[in-house]
């Protein structure tokens, strides 16, 4: 008996897999998103082969963060793994995965890549071991790969990112043969052809119109590649159905590309990342101190989380975006309009969502928070703008070195101070850097926002390496103040960030209309001192 593992097993070529492998008497793990499905096809399974060694593994190759607890569910088993198959797959959906990645190639290639890294270690120890990639005569088509188009949602033409994502197994399937290499573990790719499958429309009516082939003739050289002796040595090939040899494309024998694709691969998926996350104390003199903690538990972190991803950042606040973007085109003011499209452009409306989100509000009442600020601000804080950040792996917020600072927006004597939250972990490899107070003088301003009057600098490259990155845990926040030049860092840690920004004043500063996607009053917040509670007063 052999431990198997098949994406996508509870349809198509992936359930007819299962079943071939079950009938060998294999145990059998299935994965895919729905329990009711996988039910459904364990008890199918269970009945055909009269195998009972078959169980659900729940996975959404969409998520990263679903892969990894895939892999964490599997080892706790403590069963060796056989035999990989990566077959689940999408055709023609659009969007883009959790973590921000192009839906298709995300599911299809950097899901399974997450997922085989993850398991070969335990394959490694169980070995000899066979992984088969699901691939596609499609991936002989593109002659380059657009690393851009990965990052960004599905464009009109989704063909050429579903062959870019085949192609990507391709080169996968190259990459370990060579890194596998006499480790008794081999790497294949199949192409099973035109299944009479429910990958789209025209697959599920093609039984109907006599085209294409059964989903159990399309398993039928996966099966001969996992199970035959003849295959136990073959590794690094391109198949068909009939197990005959395809031809590779010129790009899956280039061997710059396949170091390209692997080390994206690691950086997007924060594979060649360390977990453990040093502590750094930040302190006044370089306008930063921290990090201090809001005294938040682990789930009322996540259930926070989860709702400003799921409720808060995708939802339209009609009101007050049409509102302000008609005050905009009013007052000619360029800078909030730009702001306001380009939040309807992207879908995410990030800007002053306190005002509509009691779990975002509860958080500006947090007393480690307000205690925190009344240090530094007195009594009576004023919350004036406030923005959540959401940083994609790959991605990078605001690339260039600045200053928080709002000349045109701010107007009074009294002192300002931003508090700078994070939501989930912000480490070296997903955050923010600044330069420390004795390089920062020495750097020149390179331009200035018109329209919040931010100040952008020209950064010499030594002083650039002396960049201290900031380190927070989910629930830590630190201070800032606008003599801080900092930029946002490349997301390379293989999950999104998400952070709050709090921007507070003192009562004798004035609040400027301008440059705001929701303009509206400023509010006081108070701290819980000697029995009085939390209040959230609008200024007149």
């Amino acid at each position: 008996m052999q431990v198997c593992l098949v994406t996508g097993g509870n349809s198509g070529v992936g359930l007819m897999t299962a079943v071939g492998l079950a009938k060998l008497g294999n145990h059998v793990f299935i994965a895919c998103r729905l329990a009711t499905k996988a039910a459904k096809a364990i008890e199918y399974i269970q009945q055909t082969t009269g195998n009972q060694n078959v169980e659900f593994l729940p996975l959404d190759l969409a998520s990263l963060d679903s892969v990894r607890n895939c892999v964490t569910i599997f080892n706790s088993k403590n069963l060796p793994l056989h035999i990989l198959v990566n077959n689940a797959g999408i055709f023609n959906r659009r969007g883009t995965t959790k973590e921000g990645f192009e839906l298709i190639w995300g599911t299809n290639y950097l899901g399974h890549f997450l997922l085989t890294y993850l398991l070969l270690e335990k394959m490694q120890k169980s070995a000899p071991g066979r992984i088969i990639m699901i691939s596609s005569d499609l991936a002989l088509s593109p002659s380059s790969i657009n690393w851009d188009l990965l990052v960004k949602k599905t464009p009109l033409n989704f063909l050429n990112l579903y062959a870019i994502s085949k192609l990507c197994l391709l080169l996968l399937t190259q990459e370990l043969s060579q890194r596998l290499n006499n480790s008794q573990i081999t790497v294949n790719a199949i192409h099973p052809g035109f299944v009479q499958s429910n990958i789209t429309i025209w697959h599920h009516f093609s039984k109907y119109l006599g085209l294409g082939i059964s989903p159990a003739a399309g398993a039928y050289s996966t099966l001969i590649c996992t199970t035959s002796p003849d295959y136990q040595d073959i590794t690094g090939k391109f198949l068909d159905r009939h197990n005959q040899e395809i031809p590779l494309p010129k790009i899956a024998r280039n061997q710059a590309i396949l170091q390209q694709l692997w080390q994206r691969s690691l950086l997007w998926t924060g594979c060649n990342q360390q977990q453990n996350l040093q502590t750094i104390n930040y302190h006044e003199n370089d306008g930063i101190w921290g990090p201090i903690s809001l005294n938040l538990d682990n789930k009322e972190l996540e259930e926070i989380t989860k709702h400003i991803l799921n409720k808060v950042l995708p939802r339209f606040p009609k009101k007050i975006l049409f509102t302000q973007l008609l005050l905009s085109l009013i007052k000619f003011d360029f800078g909030s309009f730009l702001l306001i499209i380009l939040q309807g452009f992207k879908k995410s409306f990030y800007m002053e969502r306190h005002l509509d989100s009691p779990i975002i509000m509860q958080l500006c009442h947090n007393e480690s928070l307000l205690e925190k600020l009344t240090e530094y601000l007195g009594e009576n804080l004023v919350l004036w703008r406030s923005e959540l950040w959401v940083n994609y792996p790959s991605q990078q917020l605001i690339p260039l070195w600045h200053q928080d600072s709002y000349p045109k927006l701010l107007q009074g004597n009294g002192k300002t101070i931003h508090a700078y939250i994070a939501l989930t972990e912000v480490n070296e490899h997903n955050g923010f850097e600044y330069i420390p107070h004795n390089d920062s003088q020495k750097c020149q301003i390179k331009m200035t926002d018109p329209f919040s009057g931010n100040h952008f600098f020209d950064i010499p490259h030594e002083i650039e390496k002396k960049a201290i990155p900031v380190v927070l845990k989910p629930g830590e926040f630190v201070l800032f103040t606008d003599n801080l030049i900092h930029r946002s860092i490349r997301n390379q840690s293989g999950k999104l960030r998400l952070s709050l920004t709090l921007r507070l004043t003192q009562l004798g500063v004035e609040i400027l209309p301008g440059y705001t996607s929701n303009d509206h009053k400023p509010i006081i917040l108070q701290s819980q001192k000697k029995g009085k509670t939390n209040l959230t007063v609008p200024l007149p």
